[in-house]
């Protein structure tokens, strides 16, 4: 999957230092390194548990992997404050705003979670039928394992937005701001 591979060149914004005023996500998984690195060279750095077998029957049994969520999946915070995101997994992520949740840019994890269709914020259609990821934007944050970043909300109006990982596109956030 080329796609896995070009996780690699995505880097995110580094979050400012203490004292951000911010609230946080963490992001979790559960990979086991040797498995998943066995199927995806280098896809996961953590200590997890979860073998690459055991995560997709779960998730062709559940349409998702419960360790692979964000925490908290709602969130309200003030206009203009930040929202640190802290990957405690072993896996890149992204949080990407979304106009609706969908699908993200590794069609089989589409597939076996029922998102077939991609959002739109989270990959384009090659010319070979092939997802391409969307590239880092500032809605568009890849975190990499044990990494933090930071999601600006200072150009937010008021109101409920939507944000998924478009790798594991089950993992969502609904955030509001006050």
């Amino acid at each position: 999957m080329a796609a896995m591979s070009a996780l690699g060149l995505a880097t995110p914004s580094q979050a400012s230092g203490g004292g951000h005023d911010g609230q946080e996500i963490t992001i979790l998984d559960d990979c086991h390194a040797a498995s998943f690195n066995a199927i995806f060279p280098g896809v996961c750095v953590g200590e997890g548990e979860t073998t690459f077998s055991a995560f997709i029957a779960e998730l062709t049994a559940t349409r998702k992997a419960a360790e692979w969520r964000f925490d908290p999946s709602k969130l309200t915070i003030r206009g203009g404050r930040p929202v640190i995101l802290e990957n405690d997994g072993g896996e890149t992520h992204t949080f990407t705003m979304v106009k609706a949740f969908g699908g993200g840019f590794i069609a089989p994890l589409n597939q076996l979670s029922g998102n077939p269709v991609p959002a739109g914020e989270c990959a384009s259609t090659l010319p070979s039928g092939e997802l391409a990821p969307m590239p880092p934007s500032p809605v568009n944050v890849f975190v990499a394992a044990d990494k933090e970043a930071s999601f600006q909300t200072a150009g937010l109006k008021p109101g409920t937005y939507m944000f998924e990982c478009c790798i594991h596109p089950w993992m969502r956030v609904v955030l509001t701001v006050r």
